[in-house]
């Protein structure tokens, strides 16, 4: 007779040695051996079970399977590619696909969640086959049908989508339309949604490309242009927030481009053009006129110098792609951001940025020559690529560049005590002092943790114990962290309607204060939201158990995730008239994910007291954005803007029509009882 595995190694796929009162595995565990499992039924059962639901599900609709499957050819025809049969399933239960597909043959549908309707099978509308969609195209390769990746959206246990990293918008899956469709009675609007996206947003330019020699003009500005640049610089809080330049160093590099010896095209040119590419984004801000060129161009410019250049290694090699990679990212075009972030990273790594010793512990007495202040500027740079790496991977949902296990973290000497100094007068702080940096380097070392412990290809096998443990350690050190803030500074979880930051007279302080609060808000979006995907949700739909406990730390943990995504929204309501227009790329993001989020709640919760409220924030939603901007934007720009105010607005109808739905049915409810 075959021996019955018990759990914990029918679980691990492990072979069990059936041994009593604890087998192999639980006693060098010190793991409890248990039998509680039920046996899966066998293959004739689960045969029949599955007949019995398609038969149940064509007697509601008799078309109802022949459109899903319309619905199926005609997504596969619009990707150009062939898709999995089976588009429903989570990755997260994958590893329990075999054993209890057989047990839940419901388990993967998409079934509406309310309770009161707990056998209904969603119908799926003719009107749900949508015309065809560039955007597919532009997604996937003609010839292999590969395509891009995006950050996976788990929410309640449903898989939902992909959220595009170039245009913050989700790309539904058909379970995540189906659920939508359930929780809302109504066809999303959100298929043809992403047809409008620029294809500009989807292309992966590296520097050279599509440039014909001659097509860009490779001569520097003026000289007093870029004296009156580094002047601006070295005045400005740009120095302490984003140290992509040393003004001591830098000076040297301008001396080096304008000699006329070293010809039109050098390293030192590409330099000045990617730094003249930067400060173009901080146009109105003591920045002179003529530092408010086209910055694409100083970007093109750079670009085309690089190409005609041999390799070079240096520190002057290194700001110059990390300045493209900034102008880039703050231009909302994170796919060639990405690229010139990546090529960042590996000179970065060549000159050993990464694991040099913490240059501001060296006693340099009162003079700073060249090396040193090279040292300081090269660990500066090893931190902006960092901050970077890390905001890049957890909003591509791609690997980073960089791992913290090769690299030295210590913090600088003196970080922590000039973090949240009042610094009103930058201009007595020398460009070699201990950066500041933007945001909190404690901030992006947590997001890093959480990127791998929560969303890597290793975390989407735990279980649900090892999720949670993860969650709340996770948890637990975001919360040290905020204690550490001062009071002044310090961000909350739930942020009041009439929240008000005004009394920062400092710009520089109050700047900070509105980038903690939302890196905050967003982490602790980011860590609790991982409990989406946990197989408590499906165990509990399917009634396989699962512990009321359980379920009740999974959903209150979820539940933090939509606080303080709201949270965000109240707080960019408050500050948006604080907020830099050259950030807005930078900023957007934080409310989009909010949106999505908050939504989501709205869905599984229309009851809830707060419903109102959240629903009046995604209706202001498109015009706190709209009030961000301040500097002119390009057609892509414009075009892209109006494609995001187009999906907050479907958002918010959707949202309406969850509410109404439910309290429809709560009235029905309650007159069927009477």
């Amino acid at each position: 007779m075959r021996k019955r595995a018990c759990d914990a190694c029918h679980k691990r796929k492990i072979q069990c040695d059936g041994a009593v009162p604890q087998c192999n595995w639980c006693r060098h565990h010190a793991m409890t051996c248990t039998f509680n499992r039920v046996s899966a039924r066998s293959r004739g059962d689960n045969d029949s079970s599955k007949s019995a639901l398609r038969r149940a599900a064509a007697a509601g609709n008799g078309e109802r399977i022949d459109l899903a499957h319309r619905l199926g050819r005609v997504e596969q025809l619009l990707a150009q590619r062939h898709i999995n049969a089976s588009p429903n399933r989570s990755p997260a239960l994958a590893d329990d696909l075999d054993s209890e597909d057989s047990e839940n043959p419901s388990l993967y549908s998409a079934s509406p969640r309310d309770p009161a309707t707990p056998s209904t099978i969603c119908q799926i509308p003719a009107a749900a086959v949508a015309p065809e969609t560039p955007a597919a195209e532009l997604l996937s390769d003609d010839k292999t049908g590969l395509r891009i990746c995006f950050v996976k959206f788990h929410f309640a246990g449903y898989h939902l989508g992909d959220i595009s990293a170039y245009s913050g918008i989700p790309l539904f899956s058909p379970e995540g339309l189906n659920w939508l469709r359930c929780r809302t009675g109504q066809d999303p609007a959100l298929l043809s949604v992403e047809d409008r996206l620029p294809s500009s947003y989807l292309r992966l330019p590296i520097y050279g490309i599509a440039q014909q020699p001659g097509s860009v003009s490779l001569s520097l500005p003026e000289r007093t242009v870029i004296d009156e640049g580094l002047r601006f610089f070295h005045n400005s809080p740009l120095k302490l927030e984003f140290p992509m330049i040393d003004s001591v160093l830098f000076q040297q590099t301008i001396n080096t481009a304008y000699d006329s010896s070293q010809g039109p095209v050098s390293l030192s040119a590409a330099c000045i053009f990617s730094f003249l590419a930067v400060l173009s984004l901080f146009s109105g801000h003591g920045c002179s006129a003529a530092h408010r060129a086209d910055g694409h161009e100083y970007s093109r410019r750079a670009q085309a110098v690089l190409t005609l250049l041999p390799q070079e290694f240096n520190i002057t090699s290194l700001q110059t792609i990390m300045m493209l990679s900034m102008y880039q990212l703050f231009s909302g075009q994170i796919a060639s951001a990405t690229m010139f972030h990546s090529l960042a990273c590996r000179i970065m790594f060549m000159l050993g940025g990464h694991t040099l010793p913490d240059p501001w512990s060296e006693h340099t007495g009162h003079s700073m020559d060249y090396t040193v202040r090279a040292r300081r500027q090269l660990r500066k740079l090893f931190w902006l690529c960092y901050i970077f790496d890390k905001e890049i991977s957890i909003r591509t949902g791609q690997p980073p560049s960089i791992d913290d296990a090769h690299c030295d973290l210590t913090l600088p000497n003196g970080y922590l005590d000039i973090q949240y100094i009042d610094y009103s007068d930058v201009t007595l702080l020398d460009d070699a002092a201990v950066p500041v940096l933007p945001g909190d380097l404690r901030l992006s070392i947590i997001k890093s943790k959480a990127c791998k412990l929560l969303y890597s290809v290793e975390a989407l096998r735990k279980s649900d114990t090892e999720l949670l443990r993860d969650i709340r350690e996770l948890d637990d050190e975001l919360e040290r962290w905020r204690l550490s803030v001062p009071p002044k500074h310090r961000p909350t979880l739930s942020i009041a309607w009439d929240a008000s930051i005004d009394h920062y007279a400092n710009a520089p302080d109050r700047i900070r204060t509105i980038v903690i609060n939302f890196e905050y808000h967003y982490l602790v979006a980011t860590i609790h939201r991982a409990t989406g995907r946990c197989r408590a949700w499906a165990n509990a739909e399917g009634g396989s158990g699962g512990g009321g406990g359980e379920m009740e730390g999974v959903s209150s943990s979820l539940m933090l995730s939509v606080e303080a995504s709201r949270s965000t929204l109240l707080f960019l309501r408050t500050t948006v008239r604080s907020l830099l227009g050259e950030a807005f790329w930078m900023i957007v993001f934080y409310p989009m994910s909010a949106v999505i989020t908050v939504f989501c709640g709205i869905l599984l919760n229309p009851l809830d007291p707060r419903t109102d409220e959240d629903l009046k924030l995604l209706a202001a939603a498109p015009e706190l954005m709209k009030t961000i901007r301040t500097r002119a934007l390009t057609l892509d720009e414009m075009v892209h803007l109006r494609m995001v105010e187009d999906f907050l607005m479907e958002l918010t109808r959707l949202g309406n029509c969850a509410v109404l739905k439910a309290r429809q049915e709560q009235v029905g409810r309650v007159l069927a009882y009477m």
